[in-house]
């Protein structure tokens, strides 16, 4: 008998054990469940929205460098990551052609510029003597006048003496030979004041014919001068053209920044116009650009959110993420995606090198939704997602 109530104490106390652990594992498991309903209901969870593609861009753009002319190479200063200023001198292509035909217009319009200094040095000599010409042509026809008006004075004084002669004639005072002495020196001043007369026409045509010789000359001279002178433009014009021409045989960096996606040619191939050999990003200010899909987008992401981008070839785990912000959303889709702008903090990730092309994913913050909510959500679409079309 002792042995058989021994042996039913240990169950009793076996049984009763096994109660106390049932007991607290369902006080455990209500518990539990006590606290996932309450962590559910207020917990808060960050709802995001996944980018299908990013990318880290110069905010001014990248430029091309393309060559503008087609020739052989003589030099090659391409290097990747290389800074560059606006101007700098990239590549350079042979343009011997060009700088012969230059030299050649060049000597043309040094010649040219000789030709017109003479002729405009021998057009201001002839404008000199035409002047000088003028003033001694008025001076010798004013003498001219003023030897026939003295002339005119004698021959009326022979009248006036061959008038008087020929009445004291009449009236028997002077010897006939008087009277026609008289009369003969009249016919003398008369004869002389048509000499002079002609003579003084002569020398007025004479002047004006020399005047009008020189003139013509001079403006025969000025005639050529303006040839040579719009031969010199036209020189001008191709010889600026030459020295662009020339010019487009070096290839230049057309803003600061570096260097990248670099093919520099060899030394003496041949290149054509318009072969791009690198591109310059300017190393100043970057932005964020993103592409999602319409419906991850359109409502949910505005200005002013936060986001975070992780850099492909950056594991997040070791390098971290870039941190930024919504700065602009696309109001319509290109090519079946919403195109999103963040401006990045410059504090977050110092060891991602800041460089244009770095690629990756971004999220985007939409929200905070508790877990019971989020779940709500997920069976919601999955209903929808079941029902009948």
């Amino acid at each position: 008998m002792p042995g058989e109530f021994r042996q039913t104490s240990i169950g009793l106390r076996a049984d009763r054990e096994r109660g106390i652990r049932h007991f607290a594992a369902l006080l455990a498991a209500g518990v539990l469940l006590l606290l996932t309903g309450i962590w559910s209901a207020t917990a808060r969870v960050p709802l995001y929205a996944v980018s299908e593609q990013a990318r880290l861009q110069a905010r001014a753009g990248v430029h091309p460098v393309d060559t503008l002319v087609s020739g052989r190479v003589l030099t090659v200063n391409l290097a990747v990551g290389r800074s560059v200023r606006r101007g700098d001198v990239l590549l350079t292509l042979d343009a011997t052609d060009v700088r012969l035909r230059l030299e050649e217009v060049r000597v043309a319009e040094r010649g040219l510029r000789g030709q017109i200094q003479a002729l405009e040095a021998e057009i201001a000599a002839r404008e000199e003597a035409l002047a000088g010409a003028q003033s001694l042509g008025r001076a010798i026809l004013s003498e001219a006048h003023a030897a026939r008006r003295e002339t005119k004075a004698e021959a009326d004084l022979a009248s006036r003496e061959h008038e008087r002669a020929h009445v004291m004639r009449q009236f028997g005072v002077v010897a006939e030979v008087e009277a026609e002495r008289a009369k003969a020196a009249m016919v003398q001043a008369n004869a002389l004041v048509h000499a002079r007369g002609h003579r003084l026409s002569a020398l007025g045509s004479e002047s004006r014919r020399d005047l009008a010789d020189r003139r013509a000359h001079s403006q025969s001279l000025r005639r050529s001068l303006a040839g040579l002178v719009a031969q010199q433009g036209g020189a001008a014009v191709q010889l600026a053209r030459l020295e662009v021409e020339n010019e487009r045989h070096a290839v230049r960096a057309p803003i600061d920044g570096l260097l990248g996606q670099v093919r520099p040619p060899r030394l003496g191939a041949a290149v054509a116009a318009g072969q791009t050999v690198a591109v310059v990003t300017p190393g100043a200010e970057f932005e964020l650009v993103a592409d999602f899909a319409p419906a991850e987008a359109i409502g949910r992401v505005r200005p002013g959110q936060r986001a975070r981008m992780r850099v492909s070839g950056f594991p997040w785990t070791q390098y971290g993420m870039l941190e930024a912000v919504v700065a602009a959303v696309s109001s319509e889709a290109a090519d079946g995606r919403i195109r999103v702008v963040l401006e990045v903090d410059d504090d977050t990730a110092r060891g991602i090198p800041r460089r244009h092309g770095l690629v990756g994913d971004v999220e985007i913050e939409l929200d905070e939704v508790s877990p019971a909510g989020l779940i709500a959500r997920a069976a919601g679409r999955l209903f929808e997602q079941s029902e009948p079309r």
